[in-house]
């Protein structure tokens, strides 16, 4: 089996791009606003690939997925909201 064809080899290297992604966007590239909702998107980009291809969740059963995914989607997006409604 080819080593770019293995989805957890895939799944690693995607989490590397994140993280210099998240880092880039942390050193004060872009608006502040935009740069720190992108950092939390990213974050939970990787909760999730961490979920489904280093905790095995691909090969558990379909609800168990959806519940996961479900999660992760759900407190990024209340986090993002906490965030752009809180006052300096």
């Amino acid at each position: 089996m080819s080593v770019v064809r293995n989805p957890t080899v895939v799944s690693w290297l995607a989490l590397m791009g994140a993280t210099v992604l998240s880092w880039y966007l942390g050193e004060g590239h872009g608006a502040r606003e935009a740069a720190t909702v992108g950092v939390i998107v990213v974050a939970f980009f990787k909760v999730y690939l961490v979920g489904r291809y280093f905790m095995e969740l691909r090969e558990a059963p379909q609800i168990l997925h959806l519940l996961f995914a479900g999660w992760a989607v759900v407190v990024c997006v209340v986090l993002v909201a906490m965030y752009l409604t809180a006052g300096d």
